[in-house]
């Protein structure tokens, strides 16, 4: 039987065109792909170049007031502040002091706190009668509680 050879032509013709147009298209999506990825990326350092410049202004105005906060702590303009207002106030003595951990307590072994203590130590034993200082009762330690006026 005899094969048609036009058939044949038009196919391999049909096979190999398409090889070539897939090739074409596959070329042009991918190179849309890019440019689309390209055109994100040039967006996003352009946005990362603003973020930074905002910063760098942030930080020089912390930097500004950080030293305007520290020239309002030197003592000369305390004290003029404190004159601007009419306030007569002095620093504290180191015994005035308690200085406070993060935790919110005081810190232990400060001179404050031994004065505290000690003054607390001698009052309530000064009303207590050595006698009832080892037995102690509920009254009694109720008693001690209450203010002047019996207001707590």
């Amino acid at each position: 039987m005899r094969r048609n050879k036009r058939i044949k032509k038009h196919s391999r013709f049909a096979t190999s065109s398409m090889g070539v147009a897939s090739l074409i298209v596959s070329g042009f999506i991918m190179l849309m792909i890019f440019f689309s990825i390209n055109s994100r990326c040039s967006s996003i350092s352009r946005e990362i170049g603003k973020k930074e410049k905002e910063l760098q202004k942030l930080e020089a105005e912390l930097t500004r007031e950080k030293t305007r906060w520290d020239e309002m702590k030197v003592p000369e303009r305390l004290s003029i502040a404190l004159t601007k207002f009419g306030l007569a106030m002095s620093a504290p003595r180191e015994d005035q002091m308690v200085r406070m951990t993060s935790a919110g307590v005081p810190a232990p072994g400060q001179l404050a706190l031994r004065r505290m203590k000690g003054a607390s130590r001698s009052g309530s034993m000064a009303s207590v009668s050595p006698r009832s200082r080892s037995v102690r009762t509920a009254t009694t330690s109720a008693s001690r509680r209450r203010g002047r006026n019996g207001v707590r």
